[in-house]
């Protein structure tokens, strides 16, 4: 039994549904890391492809999540959430087994590839902003704050295993037969979905079929704009993703480049981020809790800046640049989950059921469009200031989405009821 404010609840492990939906996420989570570690190996392993080919690889994995989170979010409204969950897991497993048949058969291609990360990004568009809105529907409002935390932790320790399991597979299967981890863990994923109970129906059938899909999507963006704290919520975040992959575009090149880091020393550096991931994720909840969601908002904001900060301090020295390097980054990570559990809670607690998917999907829009203008930043700072003058103006930069937070009405937020269905 957990203690909060004075009252005691039973734990949300005991929760069958629960349980078994984060075991579901968490399994998803896995199993895209591997992915993202198997694919570009494929391409330059298995196909000699050139560093431009790679980098459309990447890229096309993105562009479902800009082209397609709008209606998404309209249509996932329209479905039954669980079987969204169970039939996007299952399509995944089956596009990802694709990869090592056509590799058995010496019949693969960079055009299959492609195809094949196009394909995933469009139903992990589907999965994820369904993902978000279920857990309204499994937790009373006071709930949610720590049961987002533990799904966010999930996704922590899946950054922090994932890419080590991807490449450890890699290394003994070989890149295309890597990927059956993936099909196993997406399998997974949908068999234990399949065991929450039935969530979506009554949203569904109030209010599905009422408006065609152009208003409901119009419907959905009017109330993020409409909402002062959402739309707030949606400039900081976009912010902050802006100035974050000024700094992800370039952190490779910045740590063997400028600091001399082996590779070895890259991957330990990443794996202590990934444990303040999975520290700021398990302390989300309680922060939350004690500091009300605004503050925690700014809380998080303010540990991914000066993560940033300190890594562009970081001196070209054996021992010190790593372990300057490594503070940074652990604040940096840290700080990620605080931020994302903050905003989730708080996007659900402010939208009402049926207009939930379409809220997360507007989010989604607005908060992810600005990273590929991030990325392309990074390389153009790297290029006339250099490495770390880029990962500095990234550090810089991430003090105006701070400075939005806290003169905003955002940072006075500390209500957890909910706004209900309508």
């Amino acid at each position: 039994m957990a203690e909060t404010s004075g009252q005691k609840y039973r734990s949300l492990w005991r929760d069958s549904s629960f349980a078994y939906f984060w075991g579901s996420q968490a399994a998803s989570f896995g199993g895209t890391q591997v992915t993202m570690v198997a694919l570009p190996l494929i391409a330059v392993f298995s196909m000699d492809a050139t560093p431009f080919e790679v980098g459309v690889l990447a890229a096309v994995e993105r562009v479902p999540f800009v082209v397609l989170s709008l209606p998404a979010g309209a249509l996932i409204e329209r479905m039954n959430h669980r079987r969204v969950l169970v039939t996007t897991a299952v399509l995944r497993m089956v596009l990802i087994l694709t990869v090592p048949l056509a590799a058995a058969l010496d019949l693969l291609t960079i055009g299959h590839l492609y195809l094949t990360a196009v394909l995933i990004g469009a139903l992990s568009v589907f999965a994820d902003v369904t993902g978000m809105s279920v857990l309204p529907a499994l937790l009373p409002a006071d709930r949610l704050a720590d049961g987002n935390g533990k799904l966010e932790a999930g996704r922590s320790g899946a950054d922090v295993l994932g890419p080590g399991l991807g490449g450890l597979l890699v290394q003994t299967l070989t890149a295309p037969f890597a990927l059956l981890a993936d099909a196993l863990a997406f399998a997974v994923s949908g068999l234990l979905m399949s065991r929450v109970r039935p969530v979506g129906e009554r949203v569904r059938e109030a209010h599905g079929e009422q408006t065609s899909l152009v208003q409901q999507i119009r419907e959905g963006v009017k109330f993020v704009v409409r909402t002062p704290l959402l739309l707030w919520n949606a400039v900081a975040a976009a912010l902050l993703n802006l100035f974050a992959f000024v700094f992800l575009a370039i952190q490779y090149l910045y740590m063997v480049d400028t600091l001399g880091m082996s590779a070895a020393v890259v991957g330990l550096v990443l794996a202590l981020g990934g444990l303040g991931g999975v520290l700021g994720s398990m302390l989300s909840g309680r922060l939350i809790e004690r500091l009300g969601l605004g503050r925690a908002f700014v809380f998080g904001s303010a540990a991914v800046a000066l993560g940033i900060l300190i890594a562009g301090a970081a001196p070209h020295q054996a021992i010190a640049g790593p372990a300057v390097l490594a503070v940074g980054y652990f604040m940096y990570v840290l700080g990620g989950p605080v931020f994302n559990v903050a905003a989730i809670t708080a996007r659900q607690v402010l939208t009402p059921d049926h207009l939930l998917a379409r809220t997360n999907a507007t989010m989604r829009f607005f908060i992810w469009s600005s990273i590929p203008l991030g990325a392309l930043l990074g390389g153009l700072f790297a290029t006339l200031l250099g490495l770390r003058g880029s990962v500095l103006v990234a550090g810089v930069g991430l003090l105006i989405p701070l400075a939005v937070l806290s003169l905003s009405p955002i940072r006075r937020m500390s209500n957890v009821e909910r706004s209900g269905a309508e």
